[in-house]
């Protein structure tokens, strides 16, 4: 690999009898290395690599040394002269052709086009640093006007997108340190959730069960769905005979703008896509009796409103669906069970508290964590039990309790011993000297033989 050496600085240029360059003698300026890496495999021009800022002439050799060594190793690295923000927008254009979910790429879009781009986005790829990282996190945590300051939670998930996108840089060798790796960030702690009181679960159920969308309130407590898989779960997923229900797909609050699969047509604030984990994808949820009855109820209205109709009812097979058989969009759901939650009285929860509220209930029931987590469709096991830890002060005790029942034991006597009542008559007393309480010839009171023993208790128990 070829390589050169060469000084920058606002002198003229001056060339010796050869008309080769003289470097500037003056002690001003920086030293650059170029290095030839070859053509590039995709476009077929040839490509240069340089290297800027050098006090003298030895750093430079000594960078151009190490850059050729890595060339050697097969470690070298190259930007194809990329911004930061030309290079995240190219890995959200891959993310989305990839496959990746609407409601992430959503957000990981927000992130990078409010957040990351007007900070760190005119930098060239190779020349980010952590303490560029670390800058704009400290800006992102300060308070906006007009805004709530973004909590510990929310810039860990900010950082996780940096951290991903610049994590595939290194692997594409565009890059060869990760720079979102190791900063220092505010510490996240899951908030604890506080689902409604059964009492108040249930006054709520009673409340909603005449209102278009009670049904679709009580089956998310019941099964402990997600919103958007509550308003995307259809009727040929569902089994009333055997009591189950396959989370196949869910409805998103966004327009992705493409074509709706069942009709062709858009719906605003509404698409339907994946559940929101692998693990969430085609689980078998089973349904209690009280669910299949308001299933039940539900579909005659729903075949009542179809028929009203007519043909101008665009069917999507949804369980929950508008009148006219369109999806609700998952924002209208939050809104109308706020609404419904005031009018009610209770206080105030997320309309996610449901799904919370079937987790709770199964874990005060002694359903193993395991089950709970699988339900509801989490990823991790351990993602349920930070979430739900909290909820098990009393089983806990139960759980040990039980788990004691079962190891047999003799029959112990556990009481502490009274002392004798006090008689008019003194007990005899033999010469032999202090003898043991209630035996003839034993000394009075509680005492015993060992006078090392001084606690009353300990003597008794003696």
């Amino acid at each position: 690999m070829k390589g050169s050496v060469t000084k920058r600085c606002p002198c003229p240029v001056q060339r010796n009898a050869r008309g080769e360059r003289i470097a500037c003698k003056i002690k001003h300026g920086s030293w650059t290395y170029v290095a030839d890496a070859g053509r590039d495999p995709a476009t077929g021009r040839r490509r240069q690599l340089r290297g800027s800022g050098y006090a003298t002439k030895g750093e430079a050799e000594a960078a151009l040394a190490e850059h050729v060594d890595s060339v050697r190793k097969g470690t070298a690295t190259h930007d194809e002269r990329q911004t930061v923000a030309a290079y995240l927008r190219g890995w959200l254009e891959q993310r989305e052709a990839n496959g990746l979910r609407p409601t992430t790429l959503q957000s990981y879009r927000q992130h990078v086009e409010q957040l990351f781009v007007p900070q760190i986005g005119h930098l060239r790829l190779r020349d980010l640093r952590p303490g560029h990282v670390e800058a704009m996190f400290r800006e992102i945590a300060k308070p906006q006007p007009g805004r709530r300051p973004r909590g510990p939670a929310s810039i860990a998930r900010i950082h996780a997108t940096l951290r991903s996108a610049l994590g595939a840089a290194v692997k594409r060798r565009l890059i060869s340190f990760n720079h979102a790796v190791g900063i220092d960030l505010p510490k996240a702690q899951r908030p604890r959730v506080q689902p409604w009181q059964p009492a108040e679960l249930g006054r709520f159920l009673d409340f909603a069960a005449a209102d278009p969308l009670g049904a679709l309130f009580e089956t998310m407590a019941g099964t402990g769905l997600r919103r958007g898989e509550a308003a995307g779960l259809r009727w040929v997923d569902v089994d009333l005979e055997a009591g189950v229900a396959i989370v196949h797909q869910q409805v998103v609050a966004i327009d992705d703008g493409k074509p709706c699969p069942h009709c062709g047509g858009r719906h605003r604030e509404a698409s339907f896509g994946r559940p929101k984990t692998r693990s969430g994808e085609d689980r078998v949820v089973d349904l209690d009796s009280g669910v299949i009855g308001v299933l039940m109820a539900h579909r005659l209205t729903q075949d009542a409103q179809r028929a009203a109709w007519g043909e101008a009812y665009l069917d999507h097979g949804l369980v929950f669906a508008r009148e006219d058989g369109t999806p609700w969009p998952p924002v209208r759901l939050t809104k109308r069970f706020n609404e419904l939650v005031r009018a009610a009285g209770l206080p105030k929860v997320s309309l996610h508290a449901l799904r919370h509220g079937q987790a709770s209930l199964m874990l005060a029931a002694g359903v193993p964590m395991a089950v709970v987590s699988k339900r509801l469709g989490h990823s991790t096991i351990s993602l349920t039990s930070d979430t739900y830890s909290h909820l098990l002060e009393g089983v806990g005790r139960d759980a040990a309790e039980r788990a004691a029942a079962l190891v047999p034991r003799a029959l112990r006597d556990h009481s502490v011993t009274t002392p004798a009542p006090e008689t008019t008559q003194a007990p005899r007393q033999s010469d032999g000297g202090p003898g043991i309480a209630g035996v003839d010839g034993a000394a009075s009171g509680n005492r015993t033989p060992d006078n090392l023993i001084t606690s009353e208790v300990l003597c008794r128990l003696s």
